[in-house]
Formats: structure tokens, C-alpha cells, sequence
């Protein structure tokens, strides 16, 4: 028979679980310090005992300091703090505090949200462009928290949608239009698993419109590498010193085309001359530079999700709403304005 008791204490979970209390709080403060199978033994007497814990310490704290936690990867690129500023701008209207979980592994990810499900430490949760395992979104689904997802879509969630195929298409479209008829690909290989693979989609978009239209795009015409400073640099400067050059490059963030316009620079490589150059997202570095760029909307984007999860906070009851960023072209500069 199912043991249910809202008076449940740490020390009826540390019983039920075979641990001692500190491994309970552990797993409640610090899931990443407990061992995966005692962390699960304490999950699951939580959930038997229908555990809260300090419950009238937590609801009294969440009276006085309302916070809505966002789990990022990344979060120091200038696309994710464009979206935190829009996040941030809805959040402080309201009197809410913006709480930021960066995460550089899926056990960081998985560790952040048990925590936040167990803890409730706050009202609502954004997380931007992951990836979640089954077991992950299980525990989201039970949480006492509304979550919304940014730039990828679950069942039961609210989401923000951005369809990284259809801006691979625009800027495929884009070039064409220009009169390109050898355009190129540069873009950052996504390494992790935990991550939306944003580059990879973008590319896919991009080299179906060109086969759609009878283009095929060499593979010396594309180039997938890490981000790190080092080999974006020595990648985008071997695919210029190719004697073959495309005449139009979309590259997959408008930080990789900011670097791909300096290295052409000290070539002698004339933009938008020899090679016209998009980018995507649409940063401010973007206007500064005269880049032209796929505009994903990213502080609206951020709004966008903030404003979902203060709604759902006020109705738990409303159906899941899922919202599309639309994209459009912004030209500049470096394809010929």
C-alpha cells in the first residue's frame, strides 16, 4: 500500500530511502555529489511520501521572492544573452527575479532540474534550445513549476519555436537571388547532446533549397568544426585558401561570420565583391558591421516564453501553447546593399 503523508519529514525519506539525512538534502541541494543509485532510492521515497520539503519555509519564500529560473547552455554567447535581456525585460515588469542555471553536461541538466523539482525553489522554469531525456521531461511534467521550452517543442509544454531548416531555406533563397550560383556553408558542428543541434539543421535547409533549385553543393564548399577560437580560425582560413571559392557563404551564426569577414580581410578577399556573406540570428554585431542576417527574433523570442510561463503561473488549467518565431532575411552590406 502506497505510504501517503504530507507531514512527511527528511528523516521519513532518509528511512524509506536506507540513507541518512544528509544524503536527502544532498540529493535535494547537490543531486551531482550522490551516487546515481542512492540518488534514485531518495527520488523515489520522495515521491511515495509525497515529500515537500519545508514546505511552509518554501511557501513563504515564494510569497516574498518570486524567481523564474532559466537553464542555459552556453549562456555567455550573444545569442543566448540577447534572449536573457528579453527574458529579463518581461520578468522585471513584473517583480520577478531571473535566476540563470548554465549547464555544460546532460548530467548537469538532468542534476539542475531534480533539484528545482525537489527544492521548488522557483515559480517557473525557461530552458533554452535543449534536448531532454523521456525520464527528464517526466519530471517536469510532475513539477509544481510551469516550464517552457525555446526553440524546441515537447508534448505538454509550452513552447517558443524556431524552425532552423526554414532559415537555412531563406538564406539559400536569399543568395540565389543575388545571383550566386556556387554558394558555400560554414558552421559550428554541434558536439553536444544535451543541445539543440541548431548548425546541422540550418545546413540542411540551406542545401535543400539549392538541390531544389539544381544546385549541389560541393563538400570542399562546406565546413562543419568546433567553435573554440582556435579551429574556427584555422578551418575558415584553409577553406579561403581554397583556388575554388564559393560566392556566397552562409555561415551558421553571425559570430562565425564576423570571424569569416575579418580572415577574408587580411587575404585580400574583397566582400561583397568575390563572396557575398549571410549570417543568422541577427546580434546587434550584426548592424555594426553591415552583415546581413537571418533575424530569429532573439530578445522577442526571450519575451515570448517569459511572458508563457507568467501566464501559465496565473492559469495552470489552459491548454499547452506552442508559438513560431518568424524569420526574415535583414540585409546589409555584405551581400551587396
Amino acid at each position: 500500500m502506497k505510504a501517503v503523508s504530507k507531514q512527511s519529514t527528511i528523516y521519513d525519506v532518509a528511512r524509506l530511502a536506507g540513507v541518512s539525512s544528509a544524503t536527502v538534502s544532498r540529493v535535494l541541494n547537490e543531486p551531482d555529489r550522490v551516487a546515481p543509485e542512492k540518488r534514485e532510492r531518495v527520488q523515489f521515497a520522495i515521491k511515495e511520501l509525497n515529500f515537500v520539503p519545508k514546505a511552509d519555509a518554501v511557501a513563504k519564500a515564494r510569497s516574498s521572492y518570486k524567481k523564474i529560473g532559466v537553464i542555459a547552455p552556453f549562456f555567455t554567447q550573444p545569442s543566448f544573452m540577447e534572449r536573457l535581456r528579453g527574458i529579463a525585460a518581461v520578468l522585471g515588469t513584473e517583480h520577478y527575479e531571473l535566476v540563470v542555471y548554465s549547464i555544460d553536461t546532460e548530467e548537469d541538466l538532468a542534476n539542475y532540474v531534480q533539484m528545482l523539482v525537489n527544492t521548488q525553489r522557483v515559480d517557473g522554469l525557461i530552458l533554452l534550445c535543449v534536448k531532454l531525456s523521456d525520464s527528464v521531461l517526466d519530471m517536469l511534467r510532475g513539477a509544481s513549476f510551469p516550464s517552457c521550452f525555446v526553440e524546441n517543442e515537447y508534448e505538454d509544454f509550452d513552447c517558443v519555436v524556431v524552425h532552423n531548416l526554414s532559415g537555412g531555406q531563406k538564406a539559400a533563397q536569399f543568395l540565389c537571388e543575388k545571383g550566386c550560383k556556387k554558394p558555400g556553408f560554414i558552421g559550428e558542428k554541434s558536439t553536444h547532446e544535451y543541445a539543440v543541434s541548431a548548425t546541422e539543421e540550418r545546413l540542411r535547409g540551406f542545401k535543400f533549397y539549392c538541390a531544389n533549385n539544381g544546385i549541389v553543393i560541393p563538400d570542399n564548399h562546406i565546413w562543419l568544426g568546433e567553435f573554440s577560437e582556435g579551429n574556427l580560425d584555422v578551418g575558415i582560413t584553409r577553406f579561403l585558401e581554397q583556388e575554388d571559392l564559393p560566392d556566397g557563404i552562409f555561415c551558421s551564426s553571425d559570430v562565425i561570420a564576423a570571424r569569416l569577414i575579418r580572415i577574408a580581410f587580411t587575404k585580400g578577399i574583397s566582400i561583397p565583391h568575390q563572396i557575398r556573406v549571410i549570417g543568422f540570428d541577427n546580434i546587434d554585431i550584426a548592424e555594426y558591421i553591415g552583415l546581413t542576417s537571418v533575424n530569429q527574433n532573439l530578445e522577442e523570442s526571450g519575451r515570448m516564453a517569459a511572458r508563457l510561463v507568467l501566464e501559465r503561473i496565473k492559469d495552470r488549467e489552459r491548454g499547452s501553447v506552442v508559438m513560431k518565431v518568424p524569420l526574415s532575411v535583414i540585409e546589409r552590406e555584405t551581400t551587396g546593399k
